[in-house]
């Protein structure tokens, strides 16, 4: 029966993930750690696309498109800010809602789902910087309040219920993030930064999603932060996300970021070493491809890793799927 185990709904979400972590295997622990995740028939687990990218309206056609983020940010409105994510939230769950009463959970298909690459909250630096117009503003304080409040909006929607979230929110792009291709490319730009400018410009407005907001992932960025990248840096990931401030979420990369760490950062020498890197640092989820979580086995049979480190990204996605209610009655 369902008594005891994952779909026990009067268990508290530990147990749940605990239970189901404990009867997959570590193959199929692995293959959840990606954007477009396969059922797990024997478990009863669905399949899901986790790539939305509803930054300002649903990637939908039907759905509404709200101004874009230089827009939202020049209004300096946080009543209004709250209710434009409350109406992507709401409109991100009524798609989600009817695809999956006709039987389609949105696999291969951007914006089908309720877990949303929004808001994009970058700061300004420069404005030769090509996609200005997809961030609020240049300003840490400005940014960081409409980043709450459209958290809050989308995630919360009309009911404050402590058990479900209407959609699950990202900040993103995690950390010091605002170049394209000037003066060198997204995929291979280090940032320089001190500590004074990275926590009195950089942080505020992660501070202000992540802890203040509890948006339910992050997706660390392209770049690197003095040579690290930022989805390889365990002081970034672990220790300001969950040692500081006590985050509970997940971590996706932007897309191929992970495979990144290789292929474009040379900070290690192989893929396998990349995969390890990641999930060490506090990873769970690969966006885009799979190139880095397919060395995942080889990193734990090379002691690189372990599968413990893999069952806790396993259950950290699990933990927000049953926030999200997908696993639960009507």
């Amino acid at each position: 029966g369902l008594k005891g185990g994952f779909f026990d709904w009067t268990l508290s979400l530990d147990e749940r993930v605990e239970a189901l972590a404990k009867q997959a295997t570590l193959a199929e622990q692995i293959d959840q750690l990606q954007n477009n995740v396969p059922a797990i028939v024997r478990l009863g687990i669905s399949s899901y696309n986790w790539l939305n990218d509803d930054e300002h309206g649903v990637h939908q056609h039907h759905a509404t498109s709200f101004p874009n983020g230089c827009a939202l940010g020049a209004m300096w409105d946080k009543k209004v800010m709250y209710e434009v994510g409350q109406a992507v939230g709401q409109e991100a769950r009524i798609t989600y809602n009817n695809n999956v009463d006709r039987g389609n959970r949105g696999k291969g298909q951007n914006g089908a789902g309720i877990t949303m690459y929004a808001p994009n909250m970058n700061l300004v630096r420069d404005p030769r910087w090509g996609r200005a117009q997809e961030v609020y503003s240049e300003d840490p304080t400005l940014s960081g309040y409409l980043t709450y409040y459209f958290v809050h909006g989308s995630q919360v929607g009309n009911e404050s219920d402590p058990k479900y979230m209407q959609a699950a929110a990202c900040c993103k792009h995690y950390a010091a993030y605002d170049v394209e291709s000037n003066p060198i490319d997204r995929f291979h730009f280090s940032a320089t930064v001190d500590s004074r400018n990275m926590w009195e410009t950089y942080m505020p407005v992660f501070r202000s999603c992540v802890q203040s907001g509890q948006a339910a992932h992050v997706m660390c960025s392209y770049n690197a932060i003095n040579g690290v990248p930022t989805c390889g840096d365990p002081k970034l990931l672990n220790g300001i996300l969950r040692d500081q401030w006590k985050w509970p979420g997940f971590v996706v990369s932007d897309y191929d970021a992970w495979a990144q760490i290789y292929e474009t950062h040379n900070y290690c020498p192989n893929m396998t070493c990349a995969a390890a890197v990641g999930l060490n640092a506090g990873m769970d989820q690969e966006g885009g491809g799979t190139r880095a979580i397919n060395q995942l086995q080889a990193a734990i049979d090379s002691h690189m890793t372990s599968p413990e480190a893999v069952a806790m990204a396993f259950k950290r996605l699990f933990r927000v799927r049953l926030q999200l209610g997908m696993h639960d009655p009507p």
